[in-house]
């Protein structure tokens, strides 16, 4: 399918978002006590279909996530 650990990421830290123009996805980046974490924040629905569609679409969606953890963290370095 998709291999999202080649996603391009746009890091707004101001807003603390990780944005992937490409596939209009937008992860949210929240503080849980010491620690930040990413929340899908926004997907269109034809990409969120085709996620579905897939056997493992919930761990999909988990790796497009932690991606964007992963870049922003070593974007705020």
């Amino acid at each position: 399918m998709m291999n999202v650990n080649e996603w391009d990421w746009v890091i707004n830290s101001n807003d603390m978002t990780c944005r992937n123009v490409e596939n209009s996805v937008i992860i949210k980046m929240e503080k849980h006590g010491d620690r930040l974490r990413g929340t899908l924040y926004d997907m269109p629905m034809t990409l969120f279909a085709e996620i579905a569609k897939v056997k493992n679409g919930e761990q999909l969606i988990e790796k497009i996530v932690k991606r964007a953890e992963e870049k922003y963290l070593e974007n705020q370095s």
